[in-house]
Order: C-alpha cells, then structure tokens, then sequence
C-alpha cells in the first residue's frame, strides 16, 4: 500500500496525514482458526419488523438462513416469524444496550436496520463489539460512520469480529465502482466523485426519511484537502455520465448527464483505506430533478438549521417519520426505479482518469439481499479482517462485484 504522505508529494501537494481510522487494518482475528472450522455463527436481524429488517429477513430466508428476529415489539415480531415457518424472535430495545448485549456471542451476526443510527444505533454496534460479535447495518449518517470506524472500530479489531456499517444501498456500490475505478486510473487519482443517480417513482421509506432530517441538521462529509471536513447536505453539486453517455453528439450528451448535489455518504471514509493518495473524495446524489433547487436551499437552510426552533423542528419531523416505521414504496414502485452508481477518478489538476458505472433498479430489494449475502459470510468466517471496514477491504473486488450482480446492480461496458 503506498504511503499517503509520499503518494501527495509526487502528485505535487504537500503531504497529508489521514486520520488513523482512514487507514485500512489489513489483519486478520488475532489467533484465528482457519476459514470455516467453526460452526456458523447466529445472525439477528434487529428492526426485523421495519422496512429495510423485513426485506434483509426475507433474504436471509431465500438464501437458506433461519435468523432471530429481534425487536421492541414482540407481538410483531413473532407475526413475522410465524410467517417465515417460526424464526426464532427476541424484545429487545434500541436504548438497552444490555438486552442487545445478551442476545450476542463472540461469531454471531448482528443485522441492525433500527435508525436514524447517530440517535438509535450506538448501543447495537457497542453491544456487537462487546460480544465479539459481527456487525452490519444500512447507516446514511457520517456522524455514525465516524463513530464506527474511529471509536467502535479499534475496540471491535481487539476482539477478533468484523465491523460493516452503510452496508446497502448505500453505500455499497459507491464502494465498489469507486475502487474500480482507481484501479483503473492507477496511482495518479487524487480525487473521486461518486454520485447515486436514481429515476422513476421510487418512493422513500421512513426510515430513509429521518434519515435524511437528520442529514439536514448535522451535515454530510467529504474529504478536503486530504482531511474530513463537514459541509452542508446539498451545498456542492456535480453533473455525472458515463463514457457511453458522452460517446453521442453533444445535444443528446447534455440530456444524459445527470446532476446531483453532496450527500451523505460512507466513500469519504473507506475508499482513502483503499488510496491512500486520495485527497478528495465527496457522494452526491440525484438523477431525478431537483438538484439546483436544493444546492439554493442549502445556503438559508445552513444558517437555519443552528437555530433551536429550526433544530426542534427537524427533530419534530425525524420523530414523526420514526413513528411509522415499517413503510416505504411497494414491490411494483420498487421495480419501476432505476439506478446508476458513477465513480469518476481524477488526477491533482482534475483531469479525468477513470469512470466506472453500476446500474439496476430498486435500491431496497438491492440492500435487503446485500446486507443477507455479507451476514451469511460473517456468520460463515469467511471474512478475514476485523475491525470497521468498507465492503471492498471485507470481501474483495471480484467476490463483491458478483454479490452485487446476484442482488441487482451490474457494471456499464
């Protein structure tokens, strides 16, 4: 792996040094069996009962797993055991660290879909570091994902278990496309653009919307400089295509590009693990519309969202949005969406160097099987680094490219 520090000399910038969680771990669990010489691990799904913990349990199910359902309503719990042939069940609460923590052993699978996760999701991923036990979840917030990877991530590597958190739709193909896309570009990639390009009457679960207020009050990150900094969601825009795109007369070209604004996102974090060298790395999303609309609102909503009464508000709406958890658009909304995920890498002065595309529908069936597929290899012991990790350092390009062809995103020829 270069050295970061040495990678931004040659690219003519002074050296940087990333924060000690941005660098990849490379290890294995500390006195560790061989793969697959252990029986398998338990999975828990916690939030079972919500949009994204049905869909995750469904494919679990279809894959041959029997999972424990687990969540603070046990009459709906057990109505979703009873109809995947009588799943095991467990109550549990977000806030009781201690029931989570009972219901964990060291190799067991800790599924958690219960967010926002900067509010809610602590105690779950404290309590799987606790039981040695592996985590993965579908977090959007930075906030979170700083948490994971600098404060849970050392204490998870101790103990031998494996950390996965933005482990669906977001921001698992980022994650992807983006190391194939600096694998392309070679090292001369100092920055990388990733945008989440979405059309069609897709929707929004709840959970995807308190998400989202919670994005509103406290910023997205993106790596400046070669350092992680706070903006405001929105605040930067880009206009995204692929090489395909661009390869027809320019009118038409124009209406393929999509423009989208800086969002929340995980590719901040993972993707300078896998470059070192990188200096700057943002998500974006959109495809839909609306885009210059929202990088306006951005600069009133900033000022804004310091003031109590705005901050009350938001959380006013985030608890509203929590208080129905379980909805979202139907399997035919679903099936009607379509997706790209584009990573572009370029060099220091900006040039282009690679562009990689994903494309598919439905992001939600999309996350339900690729947070299934990752519990089952956790649970197996097939993944051999421990600690907070980005689904590339976890599985590997090859593996998780064909994970995600098997879930519904392929790549752009």
């Amino acid at each position: 792996m270069k050295d970061h520090g040495t990678a931004a000399a040659a690219a003519g910038g002074a050296p940087t040094r990333p924060e000690n969680f941005m660098q990849s771990p490379n290890s294995a669990p500390p006195d560790s069996a061989p793969p697959n010489s252990a029986p398998p691990g338990t999975i828990v799904v916690f939030g079972a009962t919500g949009y994204t913990g049905r869909l995750v349990t469904a494919a679990l199910v279809a894959a041959g797993h029997r999972p424990v359902l687990a969540g603070r309503a046990g009459p709906r719990v057990a109505a979703l055991a009873a109809g995947h042939d009588g799943l095991p069940t467990a109550v549990a609460d977000a806030g009781d660290a201690a029931a989570l923590r009972r219901l964990l052993h060291a190799g067991d699978v800790l599924v958690s879909t219960v967010g926002p996760f900067d509010q809610l999701g602590r105690p779950a991923v404290a309590a799987a570091a606790a039981a040695g036990a592996h985590y993965v979840d579908c977090s959007g917030e930075g906030a979170f994902l700083r948490h994971v990877f600098a404060d849970v991530g050392p204490r998870a590597a101790a103990v031998g278990c494996a950390l996965l958190p933005g482990a669906g739709f977001e921001f698992v193909p980022g994650n992807l496309a983006g190391a194939l896309a600096l694998h392309q570009a070679g090292g001369a990639a100092r920055r990388l653009d990733v945008g989440y390009l979405v059309t069609g009457p897709t929707g929004m679960s709840s959970g995807t919307r308190a998400t989202l207020l919670a994005a509103l009050g406290d910023g997205v990150l993106a790596l400046r400089g070669g350092r992680l900094v706070q903006r405001p969601l929105a605040r930067e825009a880009r206009t995204f295509s692929t090489p395909a795109d661009r390869a027809v007369d320019a009118g038409r070209a124009a209406l393929r590009a999509r423009r989208a604004v800086l969002w929340s996102g995980g590719e901040a974090i993972t993707l300078p693990r896998l470059a070192p060298a990188l200096t700057d790395v943002a998500t974006y999303f959109g495809g839909g519309g609306g885009a210059r609309a929202a990088q306006a609102l951005s600069f009133p909503l900033a000022g804004l969202r310091r003031l109590p009464p705005t901050r009350a508000a938001l959380g006013a709406l985030a608890r509203a949005a929590r208080s129905t958890s379980g909805r979202g658009p139907d399997a035919p909304s679903r099936a009607r969406a379509g997706v790209r995920v584009i990573a572009c890498a370029r060099d220091g002065a900006g040039r282009e160097l690679a562009t990689v595309a994903l494309a598919g529908h439905d992001p939600y069936t999309f996350t339900g099987r690729i947070m299934a597929w990752m519990a089952g290899h956790l649970a197996a012991g097939t993944v051999r680094h421990v600690g907070a990790l980005g689904p590339v350092e976890a599985f590997g390009v090859d593996d998780l490219e064909r994970a995600l062809q098997t879930a519904g995103l392929h790549r752009l020829t």
